[in-house]
């Protein structure tokens, strides 16, 4: 095992981790509450307007779907706390195993809060957060840049399969939407009021899917720097990693966030992939 791993186990660094997953689980919990509510509307919307003859109960439905769409908006930025919390939770730990100069622009988290967050944590042991197979033989730096490389890695792929998800619900759902207006010979007023009921769904997922997109455009630029040395075993400063750590704790905060489901599903693939990853720098070095 590389020696710069040796503290990732330590109970102060434990504690950063579970404090971490509690911010983050919290912002995703909002997250998937407001997307979930907004697919049921999306699809109780159509139905409800095509099948009703209440007017009144109409234009009901389109003053709540007006309003919703400005308190998502008015809101959205204040669910982003609790991702800020998580980001700089790992902030602290990377910075602990890796040795790096804090930033001193930024303030350290609050150890009441720290304390506060990781006593909420319920999930399963948290061990080994980077791998253990990293080979001694590496230099400091370098296994700093590849510990790096492997926090990019995992969160472009993730994001990459869930923003094709979304991609792919958001074609499905249009055109079996459009499907449905010519099949049933829906009048154009109808069409209009569930164009505009059905906005805040569209907003939110376009919202998503540009969030993520935007994640992964920083990460892969942060990626192809890090192969770039790591692969051609080129020099690093502990400046130039500084640098990158700052890029990689922007990149935390961004508020579209992959549910915990989703990355259950791919978890087990996506460990033997960086395994792998693991073994093929430790034969180049």
């Amino acid at each position: 095992m590389n020696p710069i791993l040796n503290k990732q186990n330590s109970p102060e660094n434990i504690r950063l981790l579970k404090a971490s997953s509690v911010a983050y689980k919290k912002a995703k919990l909002w997250e998937i509450l407001i997307t979930d509510f907004l697919i049921i509307l999306a699809i109780a919307y159509p139905v409800y307007y095509i099948y009703s003859t209440n007017e009144k109960i109409k234009l009901a439905l389109f003053g709540c779907s007006f309003f919703l769409t400005i308190l998502i908006q008015l809101f959205t930025n204040s669910f982003k706390g609790n991702t800020s919390k998580g980001a700089l939770f790992k902030e602290e730990f990377d910075v602990s195993i890796f040795e790096l100069p804090w930033k001193t622009t930024l303030r350290k988290p609050d150890q009441a809060e720290v304390s506060k967050y990781s006593l909420e944590y319920k999930g399963k042991e948290i061990k080994n957060w980077y791998s253990t197979k990293l080979s001694s033989n590496i230099s400091h730096n370098v296994a700093v840049a590849i510990c790096q490389r492997i926090n990019t890695g995992w969160d472009i792929e993730l994001r990459k399969t869930y923003r094709s998800w979304l991609k792919g619900f958001l074609i499905a759902y249009s055109i079996g939407l459009f499907c449905f207006f010519v099949l049933l010979k829906v009048d154009g007023l109808t069409i209009f009021l569930i164009g505009f009921s059905i906005l805040s769904f569209y907003t939110h997922l376009f919202s998503l899917i540009s969030g993520h997109s935007l994640v992964i455009q920083k990460r892969e630029n942060i990626s192809k720097k890090l192969d770039e040395i790591i692969i051609s075993k080129k020099h690093i400063t502990t400046n130039e990693l500084r640098d990158i750590q700052d890029e990689i704790y922007l990149t935390r905060q961004e508020p579209a966030k992959v549910p915990d489901f989703f990355f259950n599903l791919y978890k087990k693939q996506m460990n033997l992939e960086f395994e792998d990853y693991i073994e093929t720098v430790n034969r180049i070095y």
